[in-house]
Parts: structure tokens; sequence; C-alpha cells
């Protein structure tokens, strides 16, 4: 699929999924690309602006200057901490929406929602379509939520056209360590560097949907050109895997079994594990079809 050649701006540039995004799009030949975060890349590009997306002020002048046509939000934060999530999550997604508004662009924006805001499933057999409850179970989830009712309040109020990506699981090297698969990527080279004879992890009874990030891309590329303004599109695989065959899949890449592996039941304060959720996908394999 390509893109328009029209100007696209990429939120959160630097991160996991910005990088993977940005290799899509300049694959797909999106001359007119920039890119934006808090940081400056690691290779120095003429089309990065630098920006704090908790600083209206500094969101308003990027947008003032870049004057995008789409823009990929991709901006946030999954820490469970009220404070930090809601900045990344929600203030973020005020100030990009709030700038668009006061240069009065015909802008298409692309926000990234997540399975954490349907929480515990209704039924864990049942794989879990757009129009779920959303009952989140945690902080990060609950920041989610309020970005989605951000979405449908600047779409009936201002006529914005905002469409979202609800993303399950990702998968792929180089994702955050705060998340289960970089979290053991990052022991595992610690293991086979002899600075530590375990490795750790909570309780993996559960199983999840995982999407390799490659793929999820692709959907948020689908979902930007093709998606109806307003609406919410599944981004998973629609199959759920156990956590543990996650695990023992990461460990194998490096000749590891599950040997070394000790699993703890201990509880994170304020947050109740999902043991089991699933992605619906047609909907958004239909924009893909």
């Amino acid at each position: 699929m390509a893109t328009s050649t029209r100007t696209i701006l990429i939120t959160g540039s630097n991160g996991f999924t910005g990088k993977h995004l940005t290799a899509l799009l300049a694959k797909d030949g999106a001359t007119e690309l920039y890119f934006a975060d808090k940081k400056e890349p690691e290779t120095s590009d003429s089309r990065f602006r630098l920006c704090d997306f908790s600083d209206s002020g500094a969101v308003q002048r990027l947008i003032a200057g870049v004057r995008p046509d789409k823009v990929y939000h991709l901006v946030g934060t999954f820490t469970n901490v009220y404070e930090t999530d809601y900045t990344a999550n929600v203030l973020s997604t005020k100030y990009l929406l709030d700038a668009i508004l006061s240069v009065s662009l015909p802008c298409r924006v692309l926000l990234i929602g997540s399975s954490a805001e349907y929480g515990v499933p209704q039924n864990a057999d049942t794989p879990v379509s757009e129009t779920h409850p959303l009952v989140p179970v945690s902080i990060y989830g609950l920041t989610k939520v309020f970005q989605h009712t951000l979405m449908e309040t600047y779409v009936a109020m201002y006529h914005m056209d905002i469409v979202m990506a609800r993303t399950f699981n990702l998968l792929g090297k180089g994702i955050s360590p705060v998340l289960l698969t970089g979290n053991i990527a990052s022991q595992v080279e610690e293991y086979t560097r002899g600075e530590r004879r375990k490795i750790e992890t909570a309780d993996l009874a559960g199983a999840r949907d995982y999407i390799a990030v490659e793929r999820a891309v692709e959907y948020y590329r689908a979902i930007m050109e093709k998606g109806k303004t307003g609406e919410v599109y599944n981004v998973g695989s629609g199959t759920s895997t156990p956590l543990r065959a996650v695990v023992s899949e990461v460990l194998a890449e490096k000749g590891l079994s599950m040997d070394i592996v000790t699993e703890t039941a201990s509880p994170v304060p304020g947050k109740i594990v999902v043991q089991r959720i699933v992605a619906d996908i047609k909907k958004t394999d239909a924009l893909i079809g």
C-alpha cells in the first residue's frame, strides 16, 4: 500500500514503534515525512523536530511549523504511574489536537490505544471486539480510556478527523524492557555475560494476543489511510499465545531453555492481571482486504 505524498508527521519517532513506522513509510516513498520527539535521534536528520509534548506551547510551534496533513501520534508511556501516564497519553494528545485546531489544519490524526482499555474480558474464550466495554484494571489502561474519550469528544465537538488503533501486545527486537519480552531479552543478555544465574519473571500462566511490530505498523498505515473518522480498530494477531511459549521463544534465540526461569506470583499493587485476552481483528482486516 503506497502512502500519499502529503506531509506526514510521526510523533514519538525515537521509540520502538516509531522507528518501525518510519522505516515502513520511507519505504513507501513518503517524501514529506517529518519526525518529532523529546530527544534528538541517534542519527541526525534534517526532518526531525525536537518537541516536549508535555509543553503545549512547544506542540503549537511544532504543528505551526510542519503543518502536517497526517499525524501518527505515537507519544505515550505505560509506567502505571498516574501523573506520568496521564501527561504522556492524555495531555500530549490534547495539546496536539488543540494545536491542529488553532491553525485550522485539515489534518487526519491516528491515535494509539491499548488492549488494556478492555480490562478483563467478559468471556476469555471469545475474541474481544471494539464494542467490548472499557473497564481497565490498570492506571495505564485508565489513561488510554481517557485518550479514547478525548478522541470522541473532539470528533463530536470540532468535527476533527481522528481514528484510533487499539493495539494488543507487540513483539520485536528492541522493545522496551518494561514489557515482558523486552525484560526477558535484557535478562538473557545479563545471563549470557554471567551477571545472573536465573531469569526471573512474574507468573506465566496466562496467554495474550501478540503481534509482530512490523505487522502492527502496516495496520496503522491501513487505519490511517482507510479508517472511518471516530472509529477504533483492534491491532493484534487474532490468536492467543501462552506466555510461557512467548518467553521460551525469546530464550531459544540464544540457545537457552525454560529450565533457567523462575516464576513468582507476587502481585503488583494496584494492578489486576488479565489472564487471557485475544483480539477480534475482523474490522481491521477489512481495511487490508
